[in-house]
């Protein structure tokens, strides 16, 4: 019985070594002295170099990347919040004429691949002065993130009793009310998923951000330490070490949140 429970282990820990290992491989080398990786990247660092990290942060500029990406995803998470959450109310609970083509538009357009977008976007972006702009990122994360935002609320939203609103409805709540005096509540677990989800894709979105943000001053921070690494590229100390910093703001708001996140995720696949 032992050895059978330790056969279905390998797999988890297989894939836990996968996913982890690179991160404790950069940690390791981030912590090292300048050079400390033209022996062996594997060794452990024979003494703890912990300016590494204030190093890359000010050679970097990292506090206006974080700044700007802070900014991105907290003006995407309520833009694509407030839209996603309508929009899936609507679709999950008003009866129209439509609804059933305007989920079919929903899935062809997460269909699409991204990159057809770039060039119609670029031609746009210039004519209405919104390149090397934070408000055109955030316009664009919004189009994009907004149509599966809409199809996940929905698949929470749409088994929700009806027999609640109508009860609502009797004692004379609007359709404003009923939204947001019971649906959102009970639906608080999947805006707070939808909330983690949209801070990880504005957080990591890179091919976007590499095309529309060219100065300094509107980076974010995937882009920041693709410049950085370019400028350091003979050292690796430091650039191990931007990429923590670049990494660890991400991987602290899921360990914080991940209860929620996956109860939000069960909960909109058995709803669903």
């Amino acid at each position: 019985m032992r050895l059978k429970r330790l056969w279905v282990h390998i797999p988890i820990v297989a894939i836990l070594i996968f996913v982890l290992g690179p991160l404790l491989l950069m940690l390791n080398n981030a912590l090292k002295p300048a050079g400390g990786l033209n022996d062996n990247p594997f060794h452990l660092p024979e003494r703890l170099v912990w300016t590494n990290f204030s190093d890359a942060w000010v050679q970097g500029e990292y506090a206006r990347a974080f700044g700007n990406s802070v900014l991105v995803g907290i003006s995407c998470i309520l833009i694509i919040c407030v839209s996603a959450g309508l929009a899936a109310y609507a679709l999950a609970k008003l009866r129209f004429k439509g609804s059933n083509a305007v989920m079919g538009l929903l899935l062809f357009t997460m269909s699409i691949p991204l990159g057809l977008f770039l060039v119609p976007l670029f031609y746009l972006w210039q004519k209405f002065n919104l390149m090397d702009t934070l408000g055109g990122m955030i316009l664009i994360y919004s189009a994009i993130f907004l149509p599966f935002s809409i199809f996940m609320l929905r698949a929470f939203l749409v088994k929700i009793p009806n027999e609640l609103i109508e009860s609502a409805k009797i004692d004379g709540c609007s359709e404003t009310m009923v939204l947001l005096k019971m649906i959102v509540p009970i639906a608080k677990s999947a805006f707070m998923t939808l909330a983690v989800l949209v801070s990880l894709w504005t957080w990591n979105e890179f091919f976007f951000a590499n095309a529309f943000l060219i100065s300094d001053e509107t980076r974010t921070v995937a882009t920041r330490y693709l410049a950085f690494s370019g400028r350091y590229s003979s050292d690796w100390t430091l650039i191990s070490a931007a990429g923590v910093i670049t990494t660890a703001p991400i991987l602290i708001l899921y360990l914080l949140l991940q209860r929620r996140f996956v109860e939000g995720l069960v909960e909109g696949s058995v709803k669903g």
